[in-house]
């Protein structure tokens, strides 16, 4: 039975690599060679370890929509969510809002579709797209009405796909910036707290059903 549970909450994954792999060896080197350069060794492990959890991020799974974040942990995933939880909350993402797995020392944090599409610029845009409709559709009444019914059919279709493409380009950059700063705060507690750790391997798959 424990071996049933434990093979449903497993993590399914591809075949293959992430696009530049983190590796313990690779990151010693890297910071031992910019700390000679003269550079601060704080700032070079924050931006190793936030490029190791970005290179390992899918920004939008095609399964639910989700941002989903992967890296590897000691920690049981009670213990993980606790620790956790700060980071979230400062990003304004909160947990009821983040499902987490662990399994084998590997960890998946996915944070829900409506949480990565309700971010400051994606709200920003549906703002800017009212105003379009708005406008738009005032405009193109009074060619409806003064001019000929074409001309305000062609506005109001002009409406509509400038306001869906502002729609659309607020939702995915704001989905970036989540994205990154769910990357940057990883990396910050894989610094400072040596927890967790990037990834090796490739993005997972879909989680099965626990």
């Amino acid at each position: 039975m424990a071996h049933e549970e434990s093979k449903a909450r497993a993590l399914a994954r591809r075949a293959g690599t992430a696009a530049r792999p983190w590796r313990g060896d690779d990151h010693v080197l890297e910071v031992e060679a910019a700390v000679e350069a003269g550079l601060s060794r704080s700032a070079v492990e924050l931006d190793l370890y936030t490029h190791g959890f970005s290179a390992g991020m899918t920004i939008e799974d095609p399964f639910d929509g989700a941002i989903v974040a992967r890296g590897r942990t000691v920690l049981k995933e009670p213990e993980l969510r606790r620790s956790l939880r700060p980071a979230l909350q400062y990003l304004g993402v909160g947990m009821d809002a983040v499902e987490l797995r662990v399994h084998d020392g590997n960890f998946e944090l996915r944070v829900a579709k409506q949480t990565a599409e309700s971010s400051t610029p994606a709200l920003e845009s549906g703002k800017d797209a009212l105003k379009v409709f708005v406008g738009f559709g005032l405009l193109g009444l009074l060619a409806y009405q003064v001019i000929m019914p074409a001309v305000g059919g062609i506005i109001w279709g002009i409406a509509l796909l400038l306001g869906g493409w502002l729609l659309r380009q607020g939702m995915a950059s704001g989905r970036m910036m989540l994205a990154g700063r769910i990357a940057i705060g990883l990396g910050m507690l894989a610094q400072e707290e040596k927890i967790i750790l990037p990834p090796v391997d490739s993005p997972t798959e879909e989680l099965p059903a626990p």
